[in-house]
């Protein structure tokens, strides 16, 4: 899989799907895609989605609506993060709330919760069971997501490692596991493959939580498209635990990666490499610590 090949054919495929002639005046529709078609977009959701279908010999063309679905939950997830966090810049642009003011925003939220169901549920050609399969894991993971952004927001009961990881499941990991699951559930994986793919991208979300821990105090608001030192008020792993323990927990978290993806049956050297690529991305962060 080429990573820049597949990303634009991600891009193309979002652009004609949240085009709507009936809207095309739309406040609401343009915001939506003024976030989702952000150049800065590294996509590594769908991207995920579909080297893992790719590796159950599934074509991108046939799981592209349900990467489009995931796409779209983790951007909306995004124009609310940024109102409470009030950040002004996300993907190095402004933030869609202050393009368009917190109502219109807080409506181009809930558009792509709409289309994200509307491509699990109805505009793909996956049987009855897939559908239902992925639309109660859609519902779980919005769930997760929900009650992690609260205990980042609220700051409340995170004076534990435990508890911070938790958080970071929530927040991050819950929606990058529903990913590679739903990568499986459309290649017809088989039950233990899916929930292996499933802790799997958990995993990874905690480990790119470690990293944008790092980030958020180390890189340029250029490097990463937001605000830098967004979270000195909140609580992270790093000022809970110190540079050496992070660097140590990472290192679990990706050994675990390894050993559920060893687990996986079939050919995976597509979805392998592309975990590689990412853990390599942003390490020089931590590196320096």
């Amino acid at each position: 899989m080429d990573i820049e090949t597949t990303r634009g054919a991600i891009r193309d495929y979002l652009d004609r799907a949240l085009a709507d002639p009936a809207h095309c005046d739309s406040k609401t529709l343009e915001a939506a895609r003024y976030m989702v078609l952000n150049d800065f977009s590294k996509l590594y959701r769908p991207l995920l989605l579909l080297a893992t279908a790719e590796g159950y010999s599934v074509s991108h063309g046939r799981a592209m609506p349900i990467a489009a679905a995931i796409e779209a939950i983790h951007v909306s997830s995004l124009i609310e993060d940024d109102k409470m966090d009030e950040s002004d810049t996300r993907r190095g642009k402004p933030a869609c709330h202050i393009v368009y003011g917190e109502e219109i925003a807080h409506l181009a939220h809930m558009r792509l919760r709409e289309f994200a169901e509307e491509h699990i549920t109805e505009r793909n050609s996956l049987s009855l069971k897939q559908r239902n399969a992925i639309a109660r894991l859609a519902f779980r993971t919005g769930n997760a997501m929900i009650y992690g952004q609260e205990k980042d927001v609220l700051q409340r009961d995170l004076d534990s490692l435990e508890k911070v990881l938790r958080m970071y499941e929530g927040k991050t990991g819950a929606l990058i596991g529903a990913a590679l699951a739903s990568g499986g559930i459309v290649g017809k994986a088989c039950q233990e493959d899916i929930d292996n793919l499933y802790s799997m991208g958990v995993n990874m979300g905690v480990s790119y939580q470690i990293i944008d821990d790092a980030l958020d105090s180390r890189a340029s608001t250029e490097e990463t498209g937001k605000p830098a030192n967004q979270d000195l008020k909140k609580q992270t792993l790093v000022k809970l635990v110190g540079w050496d323990e992070v660097k140590r927990i990472k290192c679990e978290k990706d050994k675990e990666i390894d050993r559920l993806f060893a687990t996986l049956h079939g050919d995976h050297s597509i979805l392998g490499d592309f975990v590689c690529h990412l853990r390599g991305k942003h390490e020089r962060f931590l590196s320096s610590g």
